[in-house]
């Protein structure tokens, strides 16, 4: 009599566990687009130095996907500034950074590296912030909503 108990218990379990496996997916993936990203875990890096002196951000850009190596293609990502998300800080001047307008991220690779370079001479004590966006991607790609923007500031002391 247990062992029937028993029985009908594990199958009770099996049957009830199994009917999620018949429920719809939450996401689609096979439509899902690769989300380029910078891929930063804040979305502001800081440096404080004396006027006159250079500072130098790593600027990053990768890509989400299952499978890096499955990318045959570059990937161009365009860049800019958006001046609405300085905050209470002052827009760094444009003569005193070079930022490439596009940077691209190799076949089989997944990330796309270069140095932004802020030159301080001439500027005043303060807080100057730049804020580097992605403004483009090729069709098929999606901007990231979260990591689409980067706030480098440098504190003038």
């Amino acid at each position: 009599m247990r062992t029937k108990a028993y029985l009908l218990l594990v199958m009770f379990i099996a049957l009830t566990m199994s009917s999620c496996l018949k429920d719809d997916y939450l996401v689609d993936w096979e439509d899902a687009k690769p989300v380029i990203e910078l891929p930063y875990t804040k979305h502001t890096t800081s440096s404080t130095v004396t006027a006159g002196k250079e500072v130098r951000f790593k600027l990053y850009v990768n890509y989400t996907i299952a499978d890096w190596r499955n990318q045959h293609e570059d990937i161009v990502v365009g860049l800019d500034i958006d001046e609405s998300k300085v905050g209470t800080s002052t827009l760094l001047p444009s003569s005193c950074y070079t930022l490439p307008t596009t940077m691209t991220i190799l076949k089989q690779t997944q990330l796309a590296e270069t140095e932004l370079v802020i030159n301080t001479t001439g500027l005043k004590q303060g807080t100057y912030a730049l804020p580097v966006i992605i403004k483009s991607v090729p069709s098929g790609y999606t901007i990231s909503g979260n990591f689409g923007m980067m706030l480098f500031k440098v504190v003038i002391k």
